[in-house]
């Protein structure tokens, strides 16, 4: 009688279990617990096997970062002292220009840094790039340095996160204000039912 495929992790032992339960499994919670053990230890084994594998995930472009830098409100110029290049080679880069490897390698430090506890948009950001945040040294600063100290540039992002959130904030509340007041619709029904409440 076969209770297990053939091929299976637990086949080999099979026997040997079910002889071991039956020899010293006198009690039946005794033979529950000792049967169960070797099972557990093959769960264990076999989850272990399957955390090992490391799933790499593919990096991006120079093309693809600068082109998500733009759409998130960062000009060229900026850009282009970010990479340590001139904004030639930025403009290269969106048509697919060759990017060295170095430039590359910054370039998604950049990337991966500024999507770290991201808040909002950098557009929003931008506006406190150049706020001496750490020892007088601004964000911009310090994205601009020969090499990246990632340290010190999330210690700033931690600060500026929450202020450009709140920019954010103000800048849909100013807008929402607006809106309110260019409708004549929208401006008479609230002047309407701020008159009633009073």
């Amino acid at each position: 009688m076969q209770f297990l495929q053939a091929g299976s992790f637990t086949a080999p032992y099979a026997g040997a279990i079910i002889g071991l339960g039956c020899v010293f499994g006198t009690s039946s919670n005794g033979a529950t617990e000792f049967m169960l053990r070797p099972q557990m230890w093959i769960k264990q084994r076999t989850a272990y096997f399957g955390t090992t594998e490391i799933i790499r995930q593919p990096s991006l472009s120079s093309q693809e970062i600068v082109a998500w830098l733009r759409e998130e409100g960062i000009p060229i110029a900026v850009i282009a002292e970010v990479a340590g290049v001139e904004r030639k080679s930025v403009y290269a880069w969106l048509s697919g220009g060759a990017v060295k490897a170095h430039n590359q390698e910054r370039l998604e430090k950049v990337y991966f840094l500024m999507n770290e506890n991201k808040l909002t948009s950098l557009r929003h950001l931008y506006r406190f790039w150049s706020r001496n945040i750490i020892g007088e040294q601004s964000l911009a600063s310090m994205l601009q340095a020969k090499v990246l100290d990632e340290i010190s540039i999330r210690n700033a992002l931690s600060q500026l996160w929450p202020l450009a959130k709140k920019e954010e904030i103000r800048e849909s509340f100013s807008a929402s204000t607006s809106s309110i007041k260019s409708n004549p619709f929208l401006r008479e029904s609230r002047e309407v039912t701020t008159s009633h409440e009073s």
